[in-house]
């Protein structure tokens, strides 16, 4: 089995680069896009709270642990690893994201 790093400068990637906004669930290995980072937080949190409520009614020590994670254009996500990659954490009200959205750099 493949080494899987969630966070970090070598992550890798679960999802699609095409898809800003998406969440992966781990043991169906599915990925459901969202329109909107509030969106996916939202499913995110309901199909953790599923999973927990499985966990906790399981019967076997064998029952998979599954858990949803937010994808950002097919990463993991989360506002510290994308602003420790100097990433925009897609956060709208995120004021250091917020004031280079408002100041585009020049095309390279």
């Amino acid at each position: 089995m493949s080494s899987i790093t969630l966070f970090g400068k070598d992550r890798t990637r679960l999802g699609y680069e095409n898809q800003e906004w998406s969440v992966w669930a781990s043991g169906m290995d599915d990925i459901h896009d969202r329109e909107t980072l509030g969106g996916a937080l939202n499913l995110a949190n309901e199909l953790n709270a599923t999973f927990a409520q499985m966990r906790f009614n399981s019967t076997s020590d064998l029952d998979p642990v599954m858990y949803a994670l937010v994808l950002h254009h097919g990463y993991a996500w989360t506002v510290d690893t994308e602003h420790a990659l100097g990433l925009d954490c897609g956060v709208p009200a995120c004021d250091p994201c917020s004031f280079e959205r408002a100041i585009p750099t020049a095309a390279s």
